[in-house]
């Protein structure tokens, strides 16, 4: 891409760096293939995982976030105006959602590369020595990733805290950040000790999470729809609160920053989601063969 605009462009940096990695596994795949590792080959087949989820995600936001992308757009266009040169704002407009959108069709041509590494990877491993040796590490991850959710939860009632927008989904999502923390060191000494008992417990408040952080996810979604009518129906008020803490900002831009940040937040918990359908399916797996 074209132009210093690094708060735009900053999706297509990332996308490089990812590119760079999955030649950096692939490397180390022929490597892991060469010295029959079977070390090496789990941590590509992980990894490779992981780079799927995270560009899966990466196409749905460059397709959910296009309207607010635009808003930005015309919220920053005197800044933008003298990097764009010859092109108008309709262009640029043009140019900038072509690209976002190339890339998250770029991004699944990637996925679709890695999936068929991880099915050579399996076919040489064995899909059951793979499950057992992913379930582990897939519940440590969990209690990271949980930190993530409590941030993020927290961040977007922030973000709210000004207006009349509802914030159950981000109450719920901290309270799930907090109990699948938890929920990941359980799940890790459970698959560790083979304790069917606790495996059982395990399953049962995956499915209790899972039902919940996807009531979440869709809420994000959902109030995220809602911003634009439910600010203009209040924004006497919401701008006089904003005003009286010495915030002065267009009801545009409020508009797309709490959008986004609603957004974000719902799809980082279709990350999460992902990662808790890889334990549900994993534990289980372990639950039965023990």
């Amino acid at each position: 891409m074209r132009f210093n605009l690094d708060t735009i462009f900053i999706a297509d940096k990332g996308l490089i760096v990812i590119g760079i990695i999955i030649v950096i596994y692939s490397v180390i795949c022929f490597i892991g293939i060469w010295l029959e590792s079977v070390i090496i080959l789990l941590m590509v087949y992980y990894n490779s995982i992981l780079t799927i989820i995270f560009l899966s995600i990466f196409a749905l936001g460059a397709l959910a976030m296009n309207d607010n992308l635009i808003d930005w757009i015309d919220n920053h266009w005197d800044i933008i105006r003298s990097s764009v040169f010859s092109m108008d704002m309709n262009k640029f407009k043009n140019h900038v959602t072509t690209e976002i959108n190339s890339l998250g069709i770029f991004s699944l041509t990637i996925n679709a590369t890695l999936v068929i590494k991880m099915y050579c990877i399996s076919n040489l491993l064995g899909l059951k020595n793979l499950i057992i040796a992913i379930s582990p590490l897939t519940n440590l991850i969990f209690s990271t990733l949980a930190i993530g959710l409590i941030i993020i939860g927290f961040y977007s009632q922030q973000h709210s805290a000004y207006t009349t927008i509802p914030t159950w989904s981000s109450t719920l999502l901290i309270i799930l950040g907090f109990l699948l923390f938890g929920i990941g060191i359980l799940g890790y000494q459970a698959i560790n000790k083979l304790n069917k008992k606790l495996m059982k417990y395990h399953i049962f408040i995956l499915i209790i999470c899972f039902v919940l952080l996807l009531i979440a996810c869709c809420g994000f979604f959902y109030i995220s729809s809602t911003v634009n009518e439910d600010i203009d129906k209040n924004w006497a008020e919401i701008n006089t609160s904003l005003q009286m803490q010495g915030f002065n900002v267009r009801k545009s831009f409020l508009v797309n920053q709490i959008e986004i940040n609603l957004k974000f937040a719902g799809l980082f918990s279709l990350v999460f989601i992902t990662f808790l359908i890889i334990a549900l399916i994993t534990t289980i797996y372990q639950h039965s063969n023990i």
